[in-house]
């Protein structure tokens, strides 16, 4: 048997070709069928969404949560390791909470400092009081 050079590619070009058309063909008689705006979900929005957004965004690599007998001085050098990390400390606070939330805000804050901890400070309004130290990549505090 003698085999023809240079007819190939031509078939594996039209084939390819042929596939192409029948699958923007397909996507094309999928879009006119699909409806132009999806149905609204029937969850109520106060059960998904917070009360404001939060002002940090993301997750970062580490996070602390202050309580009995630990130590956030030996956490920070355990875990921020890279002059890249930034750390942040966010107090969040219910509608009735903002001076107490002041006053942990204070307390975090000298809890870094003495730490050696640049860190900022972010106070939020929330559903429940809460405090907590994050290091992340989120930029330069």
């Amino acid at each position: 048997m003698i085999a023809r050079l240079g007819s190939g590619w031509q078939t594996i070009t039209a084939d390819l070709a042929l596939i192409l058309f029948l699958v923007t063909a397909q996507a094309s008689i999928a879009d006119a069928e699909r409806p132009s705006a999806p149905p609204a979900p029937s969850v109520a929005k106060s059960e998904t969404k917070p009360l404001v957004p939060h002002a940090v965004e993301g997750s970062g690599t580490a996070v602390f949560r202050p309580g009995t007998g630990l130590d956030l001085a030996a956490w920070l050098a355990e875990t921020h390791t890279d002059d890249r990390q930034s750390v942040t400390a966010i107090v969040r606070f219910p509608a009735d909470g903002r001076a107490a939330a002041l006053d942990r805000a204070e307390t975090l804050m000298t809890a870094l400092d003495a730490a050696g901890a640049r860190a900022r400070l972010v106070v939020e309004p929330a559903r429940e009081a809460e405090s907590l130290v994050v290091i992340g990549y989120e930029g330069a505090p």
